[in-house]
């Protein structure tokens, strides 16, 4: 009865997750692991895993080496398939369109180009109330004054970040934009602390953003999720409007949260 109930669980959902994770934790553990590990990690009895492991071995998912469960040629194999699919904008979408929706602000995916040094919106969905943020695909602006410049750029490498604020030439857009390099790399140091940035008026007079980072496989930043509105609308909004950001970038980055 007790194998009869385990094979009626591995074909469901539940069982479909469990793979998942275990694919997760043995990628995460190359070396491999014995089954009462993995047992432990994914607090899963030993009994109801070796029904899902056993089909994984046969179809060469995972192989086994003694004790040790380690990932099989067809999970790399799977792997592969998987990265040469990988569309940064086409996965977002989904999630910009549904902030969008649940803000009915003006939203964006913006990624760094590295040799101007400035950001550039690959994706943008415009709200569609009559006072909105106005964004334009492809639209580009500078790194130290915008909420997904300033993300971006905190998420660099030391020695781009300390050429940045070097050489960049930090002009005054209004009368909120910091103009001073070691404000800015405090600002830097502040988003990687929290994972976000709101900007008021810093840019553009009477409008304010908030941005998060989106992650790749490896953790890197691949981008930033914004969002922009009247500088009036967001700070009445501030604390929904910036946790439906971050959690649309953490949902973007497969769940790998910035702080």
């Amino acid at each position: 009865m007790a194998d009869e109930i385990d094979k009626g669980e591995s074909g469901g959902p539940r069982a479909m997750g469990r793979v998942l994770a275990l694919l997760e934790l043995l990628a995460r553990t190359p070396v491999g692991l014995p089954l009462a590990d993995i047992s432990v990690a994914l607090g899963v009895p030993k009994s109801t895993l070796l029904n899902s492991l056993r089909p994984l071995v046969v179809d060469d998912f995972l192989v086994v080496e003694g004790v040790l469960y380690r990932l099989g040629p067809r999970a790399f194999r799977l792997a592969a398939t998987i990265g040469s699919a990988y569309d940064l904008p086409r996965m977002v979408r989904g999630y910009l369109r549904a902030l969008a929706e649940e803000t009915q602000e003006s939203v964006c995916l913006a990624v760094l180009d590295q040799e101007m040094r400035r950001f550039v919106y690959i994706d943008v969905i415009e709200s569609s109330r009559p006072v909105r943020y106005a964004m334009r695909l492809g639209m580009s602006g500078p790194l130290y004054s915008t909420a997904a410049g300033r993300v971006l750029l905190a998420y660099q490498t030391p020695d781009y970040q300390d050429d940045y604020i070097a050489k960049a030439k930090l002009v005054a857009l209004t009368d909120r934009t910091n103009t001073d390099r070691d404000v800015l790399r405090r600002q830097l140091e502040e988003v990687r602390q929290t994972g976000l940035w709101v900007s008021l008026g810093e840019s553009v007079e009477d409008s304010a953003a908030v941005a998060a980072p989106v992650f790749g496989p490896d953790g890197a930043i691949l981008a930033a999720i914004s969002l922009g509105a009247p500088s009036d609308r967001l700070v009445a909004n501030r604390e929904a409007l910036t946790a439906a950001v971050v959690k649309t970038a953490a949902h973007a980055s497969g769940g790998m949260a910035a702080v």
